[in-house]
C-alpha cells in the first residue's frame, strides 16, 4: 500500500518535470537560434557569449575560444541539445505512464509491456545519439585547450553504456511480457 502512494506522487512529479523542461527546451531553442541566426543581435548579445553545456564537465576558457564562434560547433550543440530535450521528455511520458499503471492496477499488465519496449528504444536510440553528440562538443572543445607537460584525451565511450542500458530494458520488457502472459493463463484456469 505504502508503494501505491510513490507511483502515484511519481506520477504527478513526471508530468511536472515534463512542462518544465519542456521550458527548459524552449529557452535552450531561442538562446541557440539567437546565435545562428543573427550573432551581433540584441537577443544574442542579452545572454552574453556562447557558452554550451556539457553533461560530464565544465569548461571555463579565460577567453572564448574560436570554436565557439563556429557556426557549426553551435548547430552540433543545437542538435545535441535537441536531441536531450526529446530524449527527456519522451523518457518522463513514458514513465508518467508507466507508474500510473503500477498505481491503478499493477506491473503485471501488456501496457506496462509496451511501455517498457518503447522506453528501451527510446534509451538505446535517443540516448545513445545524445551521449554520442556530447561527447563529439567535449572532444572539440578538449582539442581548445593547451596543457603543457601532458595531454588530455577523451574515449568517447559513454554512449556504449546508454546502448547496453536500452538493451536491457528491452529484455526487461520480454521477460515481463513471458510474466504476464502466464499470469493471464493463470487466471483463465481459475
Amino acid at each position: 500500500m505504502k508503494w501505491k502512494i510513490f507511483y502515484k506522487y511519481g506520477a504527478k512529479l513526471c508530468s511536472v518535470l515534463f512542462y518544465v523542461i519542456g521550458l527548459i527546451g524552449i529557452f535552450t531553442l531561442v538562446y541557440h537560434l539567437s546565435y545562428l541566426m543573427s550573432p551581433t543581435g540584441e537577443l544574442a548579445k542579452s545572454f552574453g557569449a556562447f557558452d554550451p553545456v556539457y553533461s560530464n564537465l565544465t569548461l571555463v576558457f579565460d577567453q572564448q575560444p574560436l570554436l565557439y564562434k563556429d557556426e557549426e560547433f553551435i548547430v552540433l550543440s543545437l542538435v545535441t541539445s535537441i536531441i536531450m530535450f526529446v530524449f527527456a521528455l519522451i523518457f518522463l511520458r513514458l514513465m508518467r505512464k508507466l507508474l500510473q499503471n503500477l498505481h491503478q492496477e499493477s506491473l503485471f499488465m501488456m501496457e506496462n509491456v509496451k511501455v517498457l519496449f518503447k522506453m528501451g528504444i527510446t534509451i538505446l536510440v535517443l540516448g545513445s545519439a545524445f551521449t554520442f553528440m556530447d561527447e563529439l562538443l567535449m572532444t572539440k572543445a578538449l582539442k581548445e585547450i593547451h596543457v603543457t607537460n601532458a595531454s588530455v584525451t577523451y574515449t568517447g565511450l559513454a554512449y556504449v553504456d546508454t546502448f547496453f542500458t536500452g538493451i536491457f530494458v528491452m529484455i526487461l520488457a520480454s521477460a515481463l511480457k513471458v510474466a504476464v502472459e502466464a499470469v493471464e493463463e493463470n487466471k483463465h484456469t481459475i
